[in-house]
């Protein structure tokens, strides 16, 4: 189970998924100390008292974000069932691209109706780098079931 390369890869997609639900994805401060953030809580608005109030909540994106971890992590334990797993890892694929479309719609949505500069940090390569790490544990599950395929011509 834990000596393939493709656990590590699950293994790590459910770490960064849990790490993008509790961080902001993009932060948007402006000139009056006010920080207007886009997290899987929602958009967020803190003021320069400290006070944060929710202007939106963004129901696509911590749907999308949970799903990932929920699959990720159970696609970990089926490790005898290669199928069953790249089906689950296309799925994971799938819920990375939505999550990447549904954070740019967010980015640009609040761009054009709210001042502020952008700010990037780390957490908006969190997403794409969910994306790669999916990918990856797909490949190498379908390499697995390639080489169990060829061992059971040769019997």
């Amino acid at each position: 189970m834990f000596q393939r390369i493709q656990t590590l890869y699950l293994i790590l997609t459910t770490i960064l998924s849990g790490i993008f639900l509790n961080c902001h994805i993009i932060k948007f401060p402006d000139g009056q100390k006010n920080i207007l953030s886009i997290g899987s809580g929602g958009l967020s608005l803190t003021n320069s008292t400290g006070g944060k109030e929710t202007l939106y909540i963004l129901l696509l994106i911590t749907i999308v974000v949970l799903g990932i971890f929920l699959i990720s992590l159970t696609t970990v334990f089926l490790y005898r069932k290669r199928r069953t797993q790249m089906k689950l890892a296309a799925v994971c694929i799938v819920l990375s691209c939505i999550l990447i479309l549904a954070s740019a719609y967010y980015y640009a949505n609040v761009a054009m109706n709210y001042e502020g500069s952008f700010r990037p940090g780390f957490n908006i390569l969190v997403g794409p780098l969910i994306l790669i790490l999916s990918w990856l544990s797909y490949r190498g599950i379908r390499k697995d079931e390639e080489l169990v395929k060829s061992y059971d011509r040769l019997r």
